[in-house]
Formats: C-alpha cells, sequence, structure tokens
C-alpha cells in the first residue's frame, strides 16, 4: 500500500453540499477502494518524514548501597518492549517504562542540573545507560548534550573524563558512562546492544499534524551515532 494524494473526490462532495451521512452511504465503497489504492507519487503537504527505531533495550538496575545504582545488564528487545527493571537493596523490584524512565530523568535535570553525571543516582544510570542512549534517539533528543557517545563536542574534548579508545568492536569506551555499569564487561556488552539500536533507525512517512493513516517504510536505514 502506497502513500495517496488528498481525497479530492471527498472534497468536491463537500462542495456540493452532500450530507456526510448521505455521501458515506453512497460513496463508502469508492472512498475505501481510494484508500487503499496506489498513487506514483507522494503529496508533500499530506504526509511528514519521521525516524523510527525499531530495535530497543531491557535494561537490569541494581542498588549497590543506599541511593547507589550501577547497571548489571543489558539486552537488545523489539523497541515496544523497552524497559528498565529496578532491584533495590530490600528486594523489591520496579518496572520502569520509557516514559517512566523519562519523567525521573527531566524531574533530576530540572531539580538538580549540576549533579546531572557527577553521582550514580538512579536517574544518572538511566541517562547514561541504555535506556537514555534510546531515549536521546527517540523522545528525549536533548539528552544527547549529557552523553559524549552522541555529542561530538564531548567525545573531541581534551578533558580526560571524555578521552575514548577503540575496541575490537569499533566502539568507544568512556570512562565518565562505565561508571555506571557493574563491570568492564556488561559495559561492553551493553555498547553492542546501543549500537544495534542506531543500526535499526529507519526512516518513514506519516500524515502530518498527527492524523492517523498509512505510514510507508523508504527502506533507508543506518546507525548514525
Amino acid at each position: 500500500m502506497t502513500l495517496i494524494r488528498k481525497h479530492s473526490f471527498i472534497r468536491r462532495v463537500k462542495d456540493i453540499s452532500i450530507s456526510g451521512t448521505l455521501a458515506l452511504a453512497i460513496l463508502g465503497n469508492s472512498v475505501l477502494l481510494q484508500s487503499c489504492g496506489s498513487s506514483d507519487s507522494n503529496d508533500d503537504e499530506d504526509y511528514q518524514e519521521v525516524e523510527v527505531y525499531t530495535k530497543g533495550v531491557k535494561t537490569f538496575i541494581s542498588e549497590t548501597s543506599k541511593g547507589q545504582f550501577k547497571i548489571t545488564d543489558e539486552i537488545e528487545v523489539p523497541a515496544d518492549s523497552s524497559v528498565a527493571i529496578v532491584t533495590y537493596l530490600d528486594g523489591k523490584k520496579e518496572t520502569l517504562s520509557p516514559r517512566a524512565v523519562q519523567a525521573l530523568i527531566d524531574n533530576d535535570i530540572k531539580s538538580n542540573p549540576s549533579f546531572v553525571g557527577q553521582n550514580n543516582n538512579l536517574s544518572n544510570a538511566l541517562l547514561f545507560g541504555g535506556m537514555g542512549y534510546l531515549l536521546a534517539k527517540t523522545m528525549s533528543p536533548n539528552y544527547a548534550n549529557y552523553r559524549p557517545d552522541l555529542n561530538p563536542k564531548m567525545s573531541s574534548s581534551k578533558d580526560t573524563t571524555y578521552r575514548r579508545r577503540h575496541h575490537s568492536g569499533g566502539f568507544f569506551y568512556y570512562p565518565m558512562m562505565s561508571r555506571y555499569y557493574s563491570t568492564q564487561s556488561a559495559f561492553q556488552r551493553a555498547n553492542t546492544v546501543h549500537e544495534s539500536i542506531g543500526s535499526s533507525r529507519t526512516t518513514t512517512y506519516r500524515p502530518s499534524g498527527g492524523r492517523s493513516g498509512f505510514f510507508r517504510s523508504t527502506g533507508r536505514s543506518g546507525f548514525r551515532g
């Protein structure tokens, strides 16, 4: 199914003042066929280009001491299955959706901006882990301002905090970010997951103005950091 032009036939019905009920009764089948039909050209006024990431992350975080957290593991999942599972010192477990993670991080950035990246509280573990990476690519692009792996200015900084070095997988190590992982091997595995998320980017079209309608993938995808 391909993108279609504006429904010019429906507009003509409106112009001659046929009631909506009568038009639907008379023209219902024609409208349905038009919606499912094909067209050789796209209408730029109707559709806008959007990026979609098909892969996401499940992050496991444990409280190591009161108020201090470490990421113990991250695994690749479908984007709509992304979640953070937090285990507290008392054994309680909490499951956080991307929206919940976004709210927690945003609240901490707003109330304690000077502590972003300065300690191992829960919001920092989320921001500098896989969930923060996914949100920076999708719902919260401003998170890239805090992550050296997504910010060229930070990654080229002379500050040793942001110095990078290659590993065999072609990704970068950032000492500032690895502090949020329980082990170096967990950090290495996470980098592979992050790379996979980035590589799952694809470009699609959707009706402008948030209206419902058909989507179509252009087939273009690739990792952009």
